[in-house]
């Protein structure tokens, strides 16, 4: 057969990619990447536009959720507060007078066990929510299968739910900083742009593991196994604020923990890292795309597999 560049007769094993073989491949690709980022800015736009509209309804069925949790008890709601408030006080005990604040970590500006604290905080809200909010469409399967409510705010009341103690939390931090000499700061001003970061990856982790476990129930067994990996390649409870290492700086849950220290630790703003901001933006793209996806293949479904 005739050489495509030089006119030339060549073997057939010698024969060069036809370039129209090359256009085919590439137009599929471009196809996929559209369908795909498609059906992800459609799913986007129906989960915002069904999450304001039923958001008063949705927050006031997470606060019942809460409180149906806690009936057994006498103090009921207060002891979903007093755990991890008590959990933070724990903290400042084993490492001001355990360790006696020998832990080190350089350029803060707290005392170590606020840098500790801060990271700890996120860490409940999310490590709470990688399993328990997995099976948020079985745990309202009334809701799912004998309302018109919509699913996609589901996800939401798991994170609504837990949210209450989130704050309750975060309170608890900003009064042992002031406690422990650490003078409210401009930077603590970022707070609520990584509070709502946090919720937005809470929701959309949510949302893409509730529906696969509502495929394969397995898949739940499976975020219990690796949670505690999650943990521990986070930087929950070490320093990765100066780590080059690609992996830390792709970890969402890495990266919010991080925040919160830059507002009470590090003393930097959001902007100052926006290489980090960046890659956070991508892994979210990736995320809510298989949400996308996912919703496209099961979301009718979703009434008949729980």
């Amino acid at each position: 057969m005739p050489c495509v560049n030089c006119g030339k007769a060549v073997s057939g094993i010698d024969a060069p990619l036809k370039p129209e073989n090359d256009s085919v491949f590439q137009d599929g690709v471009i196809c996929a990447c559209y369908n795909l980022f498609n059906n992800m800015f459609k799913w986007l736009a129906q989960v915002i536009k069904e999450n304001i509209a039923n958001f008063t309804l949705t927050v006031s069925i997470a606060r019942i959720d809460l409180e149906r949790q806690h009936n057994a008890s006498d103090l009921g709601i207060f002891w979903a507060v007093a755990k991890p408030v008590f959990y933070l006080f724990m903290f400042y005990f084993a490492i001001t007078v355990g360790f006696r604040g020998t832990a080190k970590v350089e350029d803060l500006h707290c005392p170590y066990f606020i840098w500790l604290a801060a990271g700890i905080v996120q860490w409940q809200f999310i490590s709470d929510l990688l399993v328990w909010g997995s099976g948020c469409f079985q745990r309202q399967a009334n809701i799912v299968r004998y309302t018109g409510f919509p699913l996609t705010t589901v996800p939401l009341i798991a994170v609504m739910t837990r949210f209450y103690v989130y704050l309750a939390m975060i309170a608890a931090l900003i009064i042992t900083s002031v406690c422990a000499g650490v003078m409210p700061s401009i930077y603590w001003l970022q707070l609520p742009i990584y509070i709502l970061l946090t919720v937005i990856f809470c929701y959309i982790w949510v949302m893409l593991t509730a529906l696969i476990n509502t495929i394969s129930s397995d898949f739940i067994e499976f975020i219990r196994v690796i949670r505690t990996a999650f943990f521990w390649l986070s930087g929950i409870i070490y320093n990765v604020h100066n780590s080059n290492n690609l992996f830390f700086a792709f970890n969402p849950i890495c990266y919010l923990a991080e925040g919160f220290r830059n507002c009470f630790a590090y003393h930097i703003w959001i902007w100052e890292r926006g290489r980090l901001f960046i890659y956070f933006v991508i892994v979210m793209a990736v995320l809510t795309a298989l949400c996308g996806l996912l919703w496209k293949r099961v979301g009718r479904r979703i009434p008949e597999l729980v």
